[in-house]
């Protein structure tokens, strides 16, 4: 074996060490990948400079690496600059493929949305939506264990500092992945059948603030047990967080505890219309009202419900006196009114009609609610820190 064959298999053998590809090596060389190929299968020699170069990087000499033979004291100046650079490429390669599985969600959630409204098929659009989904999860894991055996070889700080951010980037797509798997079930609505692109708004606000408190709360669970969270978030880092939890988790305790409905119809929402009548105005519509609310209760109304063969007409006698005569055209009208709740007194009837269902209001106030009270809190955020810099440039 000649002089080059010694000299490349040594320099292979180096970059091996190092945990290094050719194409690496030479982007670090700015060389191209076929001159290191050369280089190790002793077709050729590098110039003198990059011979210097390469003796610094693998911490030899140049005359250990024409000879072969490994240096044994280290340079710890240059030590520390080749392992700089070794967590950076590590580093970058990791946020590549991250976005690459972030691009993934994004287009599971457009495809959800996308190809529901244009085919009228909700399951088509889901069931494409969450292959895509999967794959940038199996992506992403994929991305996490490869980095992890890239930094089995890396002191202490370095390897805690890049598992740190790689644990932010993950639970932060997990809580993204899982948001949009539960917003596929809120979506889907079958075949023939489209959301407004409205009410697809409110949903997804809905199950991504919702999934939202959730993670946030196991989160600081996880860095409670670490205790690391205690020693660094200053009292005022606290007080912002449970602030902004209050502010997710407020409007879904009340409307998980009270009706939306009435909470919509005590804050005349936009979603509400109502009939109003008035007894000696109207008592005609006012009695229809009120025997619609009868007809909708758990009272017997038969008793006083009489039906006549040759006119076709119901009547209804009201316990003051009041008999309402109907038509079977007019009954059938006034009995698929669908009102959810009626006020009704001696004077006045009113009868509230919602048209979209109990659930989707929830997600409607929810989002309406909790909107303007997060833009409230990024304003007094901002406002908190111009204080604090005025503060700190004042002292």
């Amino acid at each position: 074996m000649n002089d080059l064959n010694n000299t490349g298999e040594f320099l292979k053998s180096l970059r091996i060490a190092k945990g290094l590809t050719q194409m690496e090596l030479a982007e670090y060389l700015s060389v191209s990948n076929k001159t290191v190929s050369k280089w190790e299968s002793g077709v050729g020699i590098p110039e003198v400079t990059t011979l210097m170069m390469l003796a610094d990087f693998y911490e030899v000499t140049v005359d250990d690496i024409l000879r072969g033979s490994k240096r044994v004291t280290k340079n710890p100046q240059k030590e520390a600059h080749i392992a700089n650079y070794l967590v950076s490429k590590v580093k970058e390669k990791y946020i590549n493929f991250f976005i690459i599985s972030l691009g993934l969600w994004l287009l599971s959630n457009v495809a959800i949305i996308t190809l529901g409204e244009v085919t009228n098929n909700s399951s088509l659009g889901i069931g494409i939506g969450i292959l895509l989904l999967v794959i940038g999860v199996v992506f992403q894991g994929i991305n996490v264990n490869h980095f992890r055996m890239q930094i089995k070889e890396f002191d202490l700080s370095s390897k805690n500092s890049l598992i740190n951010k790689v644990f932010h980037s993950t639970y932060l797509f997990l809580y993204l992945s899982l948001s949009t798997f539960i917003f596929a079930g809120f979506y889907y609505v079958g075949s023939n059948l489209v959301l407004n692109i409205e009410h697809v708004l409110y949903r997804f606000i809905f199950v991504y603030s919702t999934t939202l408190i959730i993670f946030l709360i196991i989160y600081l669970i996880i860095r409670l047990r670490k205790n690391s969270l205690i020693n660094h978030l200053k009292r005022s880092s606290w007080v912002l967080i449970s602030f902004f939890l209050l502010i997710l988790i407020t409007p879904f305790i009340v409307l998980t505890i009270v009706d939306p409905y009435d909470v919509a119809i005590n804050n005349k929402n936009s979603y509400v219309s109502f009939s109003t009548y008035k007894k000696h105005n109207e008592p005609i519509a006012y009695y229809r009202l009120l025997y619609l609310s009868l007809l909708n209760s758990p009272v017997n109304i038969e008793e006083n419900l009489t039906y006549d063969d040759v006119t076709t007409q119901y009547s209804y006698t009201f316990d003051d006196g009041y008999v309402l005569v109907i038509s079977n055209q007019d009954f059938s009208f006034i009995s698929s009114l669908d009102y959810v709740k009626y006020e009704i007194n001696s004077e006045v009837a009113i009868g509230y009609m919602i048209e979209i269902p109990r659930n989707d209001m929830k997600y409607v106030l929810y989002t309406q609610y909790t909107l303007p009270l997060i833009s409230l809190y990024m304003i007094g955020i901002f406002v908190y820190y111009l204080v604090s810099k005025r503060k700190a440039i004042d002292e």
